[in-house]
């Protein structure tokens, strides 16, 4: 277990780079299913919420001393979900219509993943050893189930059932119980698999990965079906894919590593921008499909349109503090 959470580490405060770039990083950015508003967070002590329209910061919510790693928009309220590799912020709901903050009961740490539901009653939450939690909405637990020996570093929801998958060094597939339903290697050596998210028609899953844990090498994504089908491999990308995220109509696949990367649903590249140091970590797409925006690990936020065109850099000099209760 030991050399898995190393690597998790260093994957997640990049300890191989330089301090500096570790307090800037922005490891999550979302887009609110209404188009509303973009959520981001990482190192900078603060989870930020800018407008979906004018791209202007409008609230800044503190969030100190731990790494925020992923956001969660709840698909029909006005709640965000929120989730920190520490055992004192842990994971909690934020509901923006009062700005006050919802406790998840029992949860004594946390890692990397969370996700709603579709219906949005559940929300999925790992913890920093092997586990999932499933919480209902008021915060209460629901159950608990192993979900990765090695750690659960990506998960994601049945568009359309309570089932969930998870990733780590395999793929396990569980309804909201924790029975299990399958599990399965990617690839004969093992792997570091670091994201992952159903396809909207719900007959398979897109895996980002790592590459093999050994010497981080042939890094892919894959897609899956829940049966451990695999249907197609995709290659390109110098770093790991960090994060993916399919369009709303499920045509488009946009993944983050060394570069912003669109794939159709057969694999084919549509669009890239430019290789960079100044590797992607959060991705997403706005409830339309015309833009996609992106994190990265120097603080940067992008707006790009479908064909990975910069449109904008989001600014932090508006800011303001809102006194959460």
């Amino acid at each position: 277990m030991i050399r898995y959470f190393i690597l998790i580490l260093l994957l997640s405060s990049n300890l191989y780079g330089q301090r500096k770039e570790y307090k800037k990083t922005l490891w999550t950015v979302a887009w609110s299913p209404d188009g509303k508003y973009i959520a981001t967070g990482g190192n900078q002590d603060a989870l930020k919420l800018f407008d979906g329209n004018t791209f202007e910061l409008i609230r800044t919510y503190p969030v100190q001393g731990v790494q925020l790693s992923r956001l969660k928009w709840h698909p029909f309220q006005n709640k965000l979900a929120v989730i920190t590799q520490s055992s004192t912020f842990k994971a909690k709901i934020l509901n923006l219509d009062d700005d006050t903050w919802i406790d998840l009961k029992g949860l004594k740490s946390s890692m990397r993943a969370l996700d709603w539901n579709y219906n949005g009653a559940l929300l999925a939450v790992s913890e920093l050893e092997d586990f999932v939690s499933i919480f209902n909405i008021e915060g209460h637990r629901i159950s608990r189930f192993r979900g990765d020996e090695k750690g659960v570093t990506g998960l994601d929801w049945h568009p359309k059932k309570n089932i969930v998958v998870t990733v780590g060094t395999e793929v396990g597939v569980f309804n909201h119980m924790g029975d299990t339903l399958k599990r399965f290697r990617t690839r004969v050596k093992e792997p570091f698999l670091l994201c992952i998210e159903w396809h909207k028609s719900g007959k398979f899953f897109a895996v980002g990965d790592y590459g093999d844990l050994e010497k981080a090498e042939n890094k892919l994504v894959e897609f899956w079906t829940i049966k451990g089908e695999k249907l197609m491999q995709i290659k390109g990308s110098i770093a790991e894919y960090r994060n993916l995220r399919w369009n709303a109509k499920g045509t488009k696949l946009a993944t983050a590593s060394d570069a912003l990367r669109i794939w159709s649903k057969k694999g084919k590249l549509l669009a890239e921008t430019e290789s960079t140091d100044d590797y992607l970590w959060g991705v997403d797409w706005s409830p339309d499909g015309k833009y996609i925006v992106t994190s990265s690990r120097n603080g940067t936020i992008v707006i790009w349109n479908k064909k990975a065109i910069k449109i904008k850099e989001l600014k932090y000099e508006s800011e303001i503090v809102e006194n959460t209760r």
